[in-house]
């Protein structure tokens, strides 16, 4: 899993991530709802990060009432590489993702700081244009809000 259902699992890391774990593991559309990514999926920016960032995370899960078959193991991205991944879907598409605000997911200067860090780690990975794109980005998230 990743993208905003990432976002909703307790990560190693201690990140704040989002909160809103009921919203997405008990909706009805569960578990249609859940973004998958992986080999020989849509979503795969393995090319980009590799296993980066990727975690088991059944147990947390069972932990919160989710039933898995026994045995099933689930795979997650942290935090970290959820954003990185939705960052790469948006750029990958040609656009800036500026619905990505990170500091609603990353509580710390510290998180920031080392998001930031693996960002910079993957840069050169994105092409000439998605590095454009994520420069954009990058500079909206020094900035304050603009008053509509």
């Amino acid at each position: 899993m990743t993208g905003m259902a990432a976002l909703n699992i307790p990560a190693p890391e201690n990140t704040g991530g989002d909160w809103h774990f009921w919203g997405i593991f008990d909706s009805p559309r569960f578990p249609d709802n859940l973004p998958l990514a992986g080999e020989g999926l849509e979503w795969n920016t393995n090319a980009l990060f590799g296993d980066y960032g990727i975690h088991e995370c059944s147990d947390s899960l069972r932990c919160r009432g989710i039933s898995l078959p026994k045995g099933t193991r689930v795979y997650s991205a942290n935090h970290y590489r959820a954003i990185l991944d939705m960052l790469a879907r948006s750029v990958s598409k040609g656009q800036v993702p500026r619905h990505l605000a990170i500091s609603d997911w990353l509580d710390t200067d510290e998180h920031l700081k080392t998001f930031f860090r693996f960002l910079n780690r993957f840069f050169d990975r994105f092409s000439p244009s998605e590095q454009n794109f994520v420069s954009v980005w990058i500079e909206s998230q020094s900035q304050p809000p603009r008053r509509e």
